[in-house]
């Protein structure tokens, strides 16, 4: 990245900012005096909240759609995570006929109007089965963008105990007329790793005890996460995801639904009597299939559990220690918003690329 070295700081564009997850991937592929957010934008009173806590920087409280080409002009990058929701099952996939897919749409247009100099994005992985990514696509394409890289990456694939598959994506405008199509996804291939590191412990990434002895008050310090008895003994407690804090197994994907569902939102853990507690797997405890977890009476009453705290979640999808939610936000909502976030490593490598191609680019023209 010699040839971007030389030249001013980065002006960056930062799209459904959140609480920051695609700034810190951009701290974590550059360095600070290599870009300049000069604009961030999110509807979330609360995710701007901690994105202020945390950069100093509060993001303008607009709808994207409200965007216009006079705030993006002159822009070397855009960083984006559209809503997801158009491209899951659980709402039917209904891509572009949800509003909610409307204001990519509108970047779609903004693109052609004032284009960047490259562009990352990250969604859900049936993202990249959608409509909605060919007429982003097709906007990149008139705009003058090389045909995108695209990746299916999950943390896992760095050794990260946690399950979050994602779509990601960049691209880098050359000026180029070719016409070209859609890639698929690259499967299983991590940018920049040559091979899968050993899988962490998941008490690598806690910030709260996951045993009763492990201190003094080690009761209290669990006890705001601690799944209350009437959760564990409802009828939808079977499907709870258990994991055990010494084990690699990795936790299942967090949702901003965690902590109010059960089903589907991210994974609980087990919390021991004694550090020295034999671990799940030889209580014969299986996490095999969610229909063949032994989550019955026994368990029911052999095991006490905990949600993962916010900050531990952070952990897990690579936000650095230095992050933190402010006091005044409420557990329920910062567990929304950090599992309405993205995995910063993922996302670091991903605008790695992007630069790479960037400089070579210009290095040949």
């Amino acid at each position: 990245m010699a040839a971007l070295n030389e030249q001013p700081p980065l002006k960056i564009c930062e799209f459904y900012s959140g609480i920051g997850g695609w700034r810190y991937a951009l701290e974590k592929a550059t360095s600070r005096e290599d870009h300049d957010v000069a604009l961030a934008v999110d509807a979330s009173t609360t995710c701007n909240s901690i994105y202020e806590h945390n950069f100093g920087q509060r993001p303008t409280q607009r709808r994207v759609e409200n965007i216009t080409t006079s705030d993006v002009a002159g822009a070397d990058g855009w960083l984006l995570s559209p809503p997801c929701q158009p491209y899951t099952r659980q709402h039917a996939m209904t891509d572009v006929s949800d509003p909610r897919a409307a204001s990519l749409l509108h970047l779609a247009d903004l693109v052609e109007q004032a284009p960047p100099r490259f562009v990352c994005l990250e969604n859900v992985v049936g993202f990249a089965s959608s409509e909605s990514r060919e007429r982003w696509h097709g906007a990149l394409r008139r705009a003058g963008f090389a045909r995108p890289k695209c990746w299916h990456l999950t943390p896992t694939q760095t050794g990260v105990p946690h399950e979050r598959p994602r779509y990601f994506e960049c691209a880098v405008r050359t000026n180029s007329d070719e016409d070209w199509a859609s890639p698929a996804p690259t499967e299983d291939a991590w940018p920049g790793l040559d091979r899968t590191p050993p899988m962490r412990l998941v008490k690598e990434f806690l910030e709260a005890p996951y045993a009763l002895d492990q201190c003094a008050d080690a009761s209290a310090l669990i006890e705001p996460y601690r799944v209350p008895a009437k959760t564990i003994k409802s009828d939808a407690a079977w499907c709870f995801d258990v994991v055990d804090a010494t084990d690699a197994i990795p936790t299942a994907c967090f949702t901003r639904s965690y902590g109010r569902f059960n089903r589907g939102t991210g994974s609980v853990l087990r919390v021991r009597q004694m550090l020295n507690d034999p671990d799940l797997a030889s209580l014969g405890f299986s996490r095999t299939t969610p229909d063949a977890r032994p989550f019955g009476d026994t368990w029911r009453a052999a095991l006490q559990l905990r949600y993962f705290a916010p900050k531990e979640v952070a952990n897990l999808l690579g936000f650095p220690q230095s992050f933190h939610f402010p006091a005044d936000v409420s557990l329920k909502s910062a567990w929304a918003a950090g599992g309405n976030s993205l995995h910063v490593d993922a996302a670091a490598a991903v605008i790695r690329v992007a630069l790479d191609d960037l400089a070579a680019a210009e290095a040949s023209g």
